[in-house]
């Protein structure tokens, strides 16, 4: 859990500036974000990764299997490649065939088993894995890129660096599952001392072995049509990650799951504070700037977005070109005399908050994270919750009244008799079981709402127990009020958990949901936010990264995010 009482530190930002919904989906990757603190244990632990079945056809159908040794167990990383048609790829939830299906699995496959993964694996959905199964998942080809790199391999070349690096990846994952889902490992297994403990860390290993496995399979394909291909060389392979395309399912776990919310955002906002007071040497301000400047190459180079729901890359960088001489100016004598400075960087981020947008403020709050490593040492492994949510029968309607002041003042904002603040409304479709949102009065479906709209069920309970006896307890006012047993667990369970709500209308018609879906994907480490509407959105993740074959290197620096095209010399 997040550590309130923390005195090295600075006061923590307060929940009315951070959750709100705008700022949330301004959100960018950190240090602290999950594949980050996945990537470092594995180089840590020196985690050893071998290919042990790679019966791929000369087109790229069939399996791969590796084997992976870890501190904790062993594990193997499956994956079937199948033949499928244009038509049938898509990056909808609701597809049913795809390009690739691949697992994450406990121990040795035995042949059994793995007979039984070919039959089931590829449903997905309809498929029934076991509790030895950690992750399943399914990706297509982005077959431009695909295509592409094949060609160029084959022809003795390696691919044109422009274009794979505006794409940034081989194959784009629609859904990672874990959890219990189709039959496999529940999430309690993964707790304590196993390899994958943490949130998301079994997810984002299995999507880094998808990227490990792309690799070879062009490489593959490219030398059964010339033996003399070539493969990619390292820095052309690091310019490549996974791509992922998420749509509404990310919002409703947000809101299903405030004391992870509050965790996640908690400790980051705790990283960030204390990077805040550090005294910044010479040598951190040089390495700021410095990184502000790959930063701004980044941006200069990353694709637009078709939809401009978020802040132009182009036009982020001359802010991060701007900030960056904020810096210069700010830390120059610094940077001159080459010692420490009594100032912290309060100054600075209070400077950037008054003069630059909400997209380049949470870009430096997170490059100011990165300088300070030592920081956030004891904040990885804190990235776990009790997610469970309790009714405390026995308490007053008097500090019910109290913790509906205190932490949700921000619900009473809106004015749910008009139309517009309850423009839209939730549910699961009958398809697939997935979120969905609908236009009240248009879709069908309204009396089956999913209770995301939190601010209106506040209003609704601060209404009724407004004339009851201060001293009346919970319980006696449910037996009356029933309907309202929800929210009232909700807000006794969240009670000091002041990051646990995002403070907006969850279904008023000014609502962005992409908002939400981009702050959960920066939590997991994503970057080159693509948004296709206001309702899904396509992201890179690992772009960059350090590869398999170097885990375990001695020179291993965590600095790989936001790589910049190399030397198009070097790479021939």
């Amino acid at each position: 859990m997040v550590n309130h009482a923390i005195n090295d530190c600075d006061v923590l930002r307060s929940a009315s500036e951070v959750m709100q919904i705008q700022r949330l989906g301004a959100m960018r990757s950190s240090s602290l974000s999950f594949l980050r603190i996945m990537l470092r244990k594995l180089m840590r632990e020196n985690w050893k990764i071998e290919r042990t079945a790679f019966n791929l056809d000369n087109d790229g159908y069939g399996e791969a299997l590796y084997t992976i040794t870890t501190p904790q167990g062993h594990y193997t990383f499956v994956a079937l490649s199948r033949e499928i048609s244009d038509e049938n790829r898509s990056d909808r939830v609701i597809s049913e065939k795809w390009d690739v299906t691949f697992a994450l699995c406990e121990g040795t496959i035995s042949e059994i088993k793995l007979k039984k993964m070919r039959q089931e694996l590829p449903k997905q959905e309809m498929g029934r894995g076991d509790v030895t199964d950690l992750v399943w998942s399914r990706a297509n080809k982005s077959e431009r890129v695909f295509n592409h790199v094949v060609e160029a391999l084959s022809n003795g070349e390696q691919p044109d660096l422009n274009f794979i690096y505006e794409i940034g990846y081989l194959f784009r994952t629609t859904a990672v599952y874990g959890n219990g889902k189709f039959g496999i490992a529940p999430y309690e297994k993964l707790k304590d001392n196993h390899t994958f403990s943490g949130a998301f860390q079994a997810q984002m290993f299995a999507v880094y072995m998808l990227r490990h496995f792309s690799f070879e399979m062009v490489e593959h394909i490219a030398s059964k049509r010339n033996p003399r291909a070539v493969k990619l060389q390292p820095e052309v392979k690091k310019l490549l990650g996974t791509g992922n395309a998420t749509g509404l399912g990310m919002v409703p776990f947000l809101i299903s799951h405030p004391k992870l919310l509050h965790q996640w955002i908690g400790i980051r906002e705790v990283a960030l504070a204390r990077a805040k007071q550090q005294q910044p040497s010479s040598e951190d301000c040089k390495r700021f700037i410095d990184n502000l400047k790959r930063t701004y190459s980044y941006l200069i180079n990353a694709p637009i977005p078709e939809l401009e729901l978020f802040e132009n890359p182009r036009d982020l960088a001359k802010e991060v070109k701007q900030i960056s001489k904020l810096a210069e100016q700010i830390f120059v004598r610094v940077l001159q005399a080459g010692q420490g400075t009594s100032q912290s960087w309060r100054k600075f981020v209070e400077e950037v908050q008054n003069h630059f947008s909400v997209e380049a403020q949470e870009l430096v709050n997170s490059q100011l994270i990165e300088l300070y490593p030592k920081v956030i040492e004891d904040l990885e492994s804190q990235t776990n919750a009790d997610d469970q949510i309790f009714l405390v029968p026995e308490m007053s309607i008097n500090r019910l009244q109290s913790i509906l002041k205190k932490q949700y003042g921000w619900a009473f904002q809106y004015d749910f008799n008009t139309p517009e603040a309850r423009h839209y409304f939730w549910y699961r479709s009958v398809e697939k079981e997935e979120p969905r949102i609908g236009e009240r009065g248009i879709d069908p479906g309204d009396e089956l709402a999913m209770p995301m709209n939190i601010a209106e069920q506040v209003q609704q309970l601060a209404v009724e127990i407004e004339s009851c006896h201060g001293e009346q307890s919970v319980a006696s006012f449910l037996l009356k009020k029933p309907e309202l047993r929800g929210i009232v667990r909700r807000i006794q369970s969240l009670e000091g958990l002041t990051y646990s709500e995002v403070q907006t209308n969850l279904t008023g018609a000014d609502l962005l949901p992409v908002y939400l879906l981009r702050c959960k994907l920066a939590i997991f480490g994503a970057e080159r936010f693509d948004p296709k509407s206001n309702r899904w959105v396509r992201i890179t993740l690992f772009q960059g990264a350090p590869l398999v074959e170097e885990i375990g290197s001695s020179t291993f620096t965590d600095d790989w995010f936001y790589p910049n095209l190399p030397n198009l010399e070097e790479v021939k």
